[in-house]
């Protein structure tokens, strides 16, 4: 028997163990409340990361890290499924809510008490907890070229602070960081919350909010038992807190005949990817991925750096197919960047009617995004070539090798067309947005479920709208923030 089984009645349920789930599990515990925390995933020890892509992603991501979002040009998506969700898998890139955003959210959806100042604290005591720094060792080929370009164009650029105190450049974070120097939430938060009191079960999908009228009274969840056995458990609580992500959430509440707002307007960063080969050794599947990111063109337009190994450029190479197989000899002399928007396009999410396993996810790229992404592709080509790149091979089907800045510059006046590219993304949000206007939101300011009295959201999938940047920052601001709220309307 399990340690929940024995319990009537949990205080606070917290389902998904990412940055929301975590935060908000802490949060209460640290505040004297009993919190019961499910994961679907799997609590890996730690001499299981840092093992190949391929490994990593059966451990530690959602769908083997094969998720798609379906739209007349598709885009592929991974998160994390694991103890500590995403924060195990990404990059550990830091950026706070930009204050043009939290002004734009105030404006456009009324969130309250969001504004710079307010938010100071909440982000202050996130950085805290897991440390941010900027990188010590110096700066890997792939980044210093990166700077050069940059310099070169005359463009302004900055390195970005990670939650990777004492990163040893491994370049092993997609598959899970195997020196504890990323400061994941499964290094951090949990094990404090779990100090504080926090039962965690992981190997259990809730399947469905349980509700009576306009309360939830708990959830059904499926329990994977050690010999693949599964064993469907009721668990009943005070309060939830939904933090499953921002296509999950939506997903489960819509399972649960919630759909009030829900899963209407997701969102994400499109990505569009350009790996780059150059006349000196790069190494870049050994050391960290490149470190800086530009924001001349910001917040419509991100220009950066990506993870790179050799299965991951075969990947981008596969779009123009046998033309490319010659590349892959040269690997040690490349590394891979991106174009990324603030993506402006119509998402949504359902819930599959024949399983509680599948999750429908779906978005259309609007015209802006196109012209941003071509905008972006032709700045980001312009600068490798100003880097001293010789051929760039960018994920757009049918595209020739660019070599010279003239083939660059010509998409700044041409749109790429939306069958051709292929794209990915790592960052999506919005499906369940906050706020007070009723008219746009699934949940108020502080992430309560419209119509719900102890329903709560604690995730991305709360964010208003496309933030421009590498989300985790806000979503743990935004969990503190959300959490100590709930904590005192409670007390």
């Amino acid at each position: 028997m399990t340690s929940f089984e024995k319990k009537k009645k949990i205080q606070v349920l917290v389902i998904g163990s990412g940055p929301g789930g975590a935060v908000t599990a802490m949060t209460c515990a640290e505040n004297g409340m009993d919190v019961l925390l499910l994961e679907e995933g799997a609590k890996w020890d730690r001499s299981d990361y840092g093992d190949s892509a391929t490994q990593g992603m059966r451990r530690l991501y959602r769908n083997r890290g094969m998720t798609p979002i379906v739209g007349k040009t598709p885009i592929g998506y991974v998160e994390g499924r694991c103890y500590g969700g995403s924060s195990e898998i990404n990059s550990g890139f830091w950026h706070r809510t930009p204050n043009e955003i939290l002004l734009r959210w105030k404006a456009r959806y009324d969130l309250q008490y969001a504004s710079p100042e307010e938010m100071e604290p909440y982000f202050g005591w996130a950085e805290n907890q897991v440390t941010i720094e900027y990188y010590r060792g110096d700066l890997p080929p792939s980044t210093r070229l990166f700077k050069e370009g940059v310099e070169a164009m005359g463009w302004s650029a900055v390195e970005v602070p990670r939650m990777a105190s004492s990163c040893s450049g491994k370049n092993r974070c997609a598959s899970g960081c195997p020196t504890d120097a990323k400061r994941s939430m499964s290094r951090t938060l949990l094990p404090k919350a779990e100090a504080m009191g926090v039962t965690v079960i992981t190997n259990c999908r809730v399947k469905m909010i349980l509700r009576s009228g306009r309360r939830a009274v708990g959830v059904l969840a499926g329990l994977t038992r050690s010999d693949g056995s599964e064993e469907l458990v009721r668990i009943d609580a005070e309060h939830v807190f939904v933090c499953c992500g921002p296509t999950e959430t939506p997903a489960l509440l819509r399972r649960s005949g919630i759909r009030y707002h829900v899963g209407a307007s997701f969102n994400l960063h499109p990505m569009l990817k350009v790996s780059a080969r150059f006349n000196e050794p790069v190494n870049s599947h050994e050391t960290v991925l490149p470190l800086v990111q530009i924001k001349e063109f910001w917040p419509e337009i991100s220009l950066g750096g990506a993870y790179f190994s050799p299965g991951h450029l075969a990947l981008n190479l596969s779009e123009n197919g046998l033309d490319y197989q010659r590349i892959m000899e040269h690997y040690r002399s490349m590394a891979t960047y991106y174009v990324a928007v603030r993506g402006s396009g119509k998402g949504s999410v359902h819930a599959s009617l024949t399983t509680d396993r599948s999750t429908h996810i779906r978005y259309e790229l609007s015209h802006r995004d196109m012209w941003y992404l071509s905008q972006g592709f032709a700045r980001l080509c312009m600068l490798l070539l100003a880097a001293g790149a010789t051929e760039l091979y960018p994920t757009v089907h049918g595209q020739k090798p660019i070599t010279t800045e003239l083939e660059a510059v010509g998409w700044l006046d041409r749109t790429l067309p939306k069958k051709a590219v292929s794209l990915t993304t790592v960052h999506g949000f919005c499906a369940c947005p906050m706020g007070e206007r009723q008219d746009r939101c699934a949940v108020d300011s502080f992430g309560r479920v419209r119509h719900f009295e102890n329903l709560r959201i604690n995730d991305a999938s709360m964010l208003p709208d496309s933030p421009g940047v590498n989300p985790q920052g806000s979503i743990m601001g935004f969990a503190r923030r959300n959490a100590l709220h709930f904590v005192k309307e409670s007390s």
